[in-house]
């Protein structure tokens, strides 16, 4: 490879025919077409590597990284790359040095997985979750009470009551019913579009690994809303009315898939995807006569607290929003947000919580509400003149 970019005169871009005259050259036997054909078995290398170039998030080549870390656009030079090398070689062996005094690396312990268990490494990265500064919500209720499908009275509250309202009447997909769940995570798109149902499919995806996160739903329809334009809208929202736990999570990722979709708008009843198990009596009752009132009190808190267009997505964490997304979020995007909010001081929270008379919901509502609140504060500390006193005395 080096001696390829050695024969590029004049900082010319390396083209792929004279990677071909070049291998030719130095290996005048071999078979161009086997090596770099598109029936290659080389070229599963090539596929898996953009594949794992997608997945990681790290946005524009050329990229490289340090142990996983990625190094800084300005570090990518020739003059800068080398002092940065060294810079972060020296700060990794002083981090061993720390771990192997304080004995929580040893001699039998593997050096890499010792690394890539730390707490700050990631499956992916993503600069709207850890670049962006989010919106925070204020979820606490003051004493306006509102219902989630008046909409008449929802659209006269201010930005802390609706938001206040449609958590109030939130409804979750979650691990167990008697488990907290200290991360609270809302997904906002319309889901009768394919982006919406991928959307809502990673995250369920999410949802399947995760031990710390509760998953809730809020409607942003594009087109003007009624029966016909929120077919699978209202099926999301009657499975949640209806089901809970394993048979819900199971419904709503079928429905979530574009197969069902297309079969749907096509003619096929929503309820012929139940499960066999599952009560198809109550939920086609509750399909038939939910309305379409929650679309649009949900509509109205994205336009007017979260300031998103009909039919653009977001997600909220604990409070905290982060959007439009202009993206897809990926499972490993959830992994990522789900480890960032899971903070030390979110355990803290959950710890004392926990030890409240009253279920697992409320438990993880007060949760949210609290790390939101917590989180929207800026951390400041005041400056102090010191005097120092004198002494008489000194040695």
């Amino acid at each position: 490879m080096t001696h390829m970019y050695q024969e590029v005169k004049g900082h010319r871009i390396l083209t792929v025919d004279e990677v071909k005259s070049i291998l030719q050259n130095k290996c005048p036997h071999a078979d161009i077409l086997d090596i770099l054909g598109i029936h290659s078995k080389y070229d599963g290398r090539r596929m898996e590597g953009a594949t794992f170039y997608k997945m990681t998030g790290l946005g524009p080549l050329p990229q490289a990284l340090y142990n996983g870390e990625p190094f800084d656009l300005k570090e990518m030079n020739t003059e800068e790359l080398k002092g940065a090398v060294l810079e972060k070689m020296v700060g990794t062996f002083v981090d061993l040095q720390r771990d192997v005094f304080m004995g929580t690396i040893r001699d039998e312990t593997s050096a890499i997985d010792f690394l890539m268990d730390k707490s700050n490494v990631v499956s992916r990265l993503n600069s709207l979750i850890l670049q962006t500064e989010p919106q925070y919500l204020n979820l606490l209720s003051s004493s306006v009470t509102a219902d989630i499908e008046d909409f008449s009275t929802f659209s006269f509250l201010d930005s802390q009551d609706k938001s206040a309202v449609i958590a109030k009447h939130m409804h979750y997909v979650t691990q167990e019913d008697a488990v907290i769940s200290p991360v609270t995570l809302w997904i906002i798109a319309d889901f009768d579009v394919p982006s919406g149902r991928k959307l809502l499919f990673n995250a369920l995806k999410h949802m399947e690994t995760s031990f710390h996160s509760r998953l809730g739903i809020v409607y942003n329809p594009t087109s003007k809303i009624n029966e016909e334009s929120t077919v699978i809208s209202r099926g999301i929202l009657a499975a949640f009315l209806t089901h809970k736990n394993k048979h819900l999570r199971s419904f709503l990722r079928r429905l979530a898939e574009e197969e069902t979709a297309e079969a749907i708008y096509s003619g096929d009843k929503v309820q012929t995807f139940l499960a066999v198990e599952m009560d198809k009596n109550a939920f086609e009752k509750k399909y038939n006569t939910v309305g379409v009132n929650i679309f649009r009190t949900h509509q109205l808190f994205c336009q007017d607290v979260l300031k998103l267009r009909p039919g653009e997505p977001g997600i909220i964490s604990n409070g905290k929003f982060l959007g439009p997304l202009s993206d897809e979020l990926y499972q490993e995007d959830f992994h990522l947000l789900e480890k960032i909010t899971f903070s030390n001081s979110l355990q803290n929270i959950a710890g004392i919580v926990e030890s409240m008379d009253m279920n697992s919901k409320h438990m993880s509502d007060l949760v949210m509400k609290i790390d939101g609140l917590m989180s929207s504060l800026a951390v400041r500390a005041s400056r102090y003149d010191v005097t120092l006193l004198k002494e008489n005395l000194r040695i």
